[in-house]
């Protein structure tokens, strides 16, 4: 029942991954994805976090932290893999700036690639990253279905109006199947409870949360992305990693097992924290650039 339980899980990550990307490209031009990254503090900030930061402060943990050695390999690996697409989602919940989402999410996948080859080596001596087994899966479901998502805008703009609330409601079921799917390891996570670990992982979601929001600039909308999108890590990539180096090391999975829950969890609450402070404040959050575009259009079909 359990391989049932995981075959799920998978296809609804999948499902989830696939349709968030491309319904984010849906609302997106090329300059649309661009634009945030010419802000040079965000993207020097989102760097900084993701890639200098966080994995330093695991391997500080590991050092600080009662961890076995299998499980200070999963908090290292966790800390070293960016890029999630559920920060997208979360963004959107939490009213944040959702086009710098997707622009932090591509960047991040991209630099994740790039820089794993290189950093895990020498945090986690003896270990191999093959480039390919992450960046051909990372690239098929993320890259690709964002830069289909974006075409589709901008060669057929009315068919991707109507596409993308579709997009978003099979995001949203498969999101809340994952939450459920994903509830069922519980049992497995409690097994970590007094070993450091869920010490370990909160340290670094909470810190993720913390210097992204701190660092993100002084757009209210474009902190909270950067915090969420900082927080969450790309357990995908992880898995892969994991998969790839560790086999007989279960330990190493049930570290990245518990730290997929546990982030979704947290992220998705204060995501929705986020959100519902903007709506008692009465502010006007951020709004995607499809959203702000919506008036163009309909002009320039009104010219018509």
């Amino acid at each position: 029942m359990s391989g049932i339980i995981q075959s799920l899980n998978s296809a609804f990550t999948l499902a989830f991954v696939v349709t968030s990307m491309f319904g984010l490209g849906l609302g997106m031009t090329v300059q649309d994805l661009l634009a945030p990254l010419r802000n040079v503090r965000l993207v020097v900030a989102m760097i900084g976090i993701n890639f200098i930061f966080i994995p330093s402060l695991a391997s500080l943990l590991t050092r600080l932290l009662p961890l076995e050695p299998d499980l200070q390999i999963g908090l290292i690996i966790m800390s070293t893999v960016a890029g999630a697409p559920l920060a997208i989602k979360a963004s959107q919940l939490a009213r944040g700036n959702v086009a710098v989402a997707g622009s932090l999410v591509a960047l991040q996948v991209i630099f994740t690639v790039a820089y794993l080859p290189f950093v895990l080596p020498r945090l986690i001596p003896g270990i191999a990253v093959d480039t390919v087994a992450i960046s051909l899966p990372l690239s098929l479901q993320v890259l690709l279905p964002l830069a289909a998502g974006i075409v589709m805008n901008i060669r057929y703009d009315e068919e991707a109006e109507m596409a993308r609330p579709i997009m978003a409601d099979i995001s949203n079921i498969s999101l809340a199947i994952m939450l459920v799917l994903n509830l069922g390891n519980v049992r497995q996570v409690l097994g970590l409870v007094g070993t450091g670990a869920i010490a370990g992982i909160l340290i670094l979601i909470v810190a993720g949360l913390t210097a992204g929001y701190l660092l993100g600039g002084p757009d209210t909308g474009t902190r909270k992305t950067l915090a969420l999108g900082s927080a969450q890590r790309n357990y995908a990539a992880a898995f892969v990693i994991a998969q790839g180096n560790f086999a007989d090391q279960p330990d190493v999975f049930l570290m990245l097992l518990t730290a997929s829950l546990i982030s979704m969890i947290v992220i998705l609450v204060v995501a929705g924290e986020f959100g519902r402070r903007v709506r008692g404040g009465g502010s006007n959050p951020a709004r995607p650039a499809a959203a702000v575009r919506e008036p163009v259009k309909s002009a320039q079909q009104g010219k018509r």
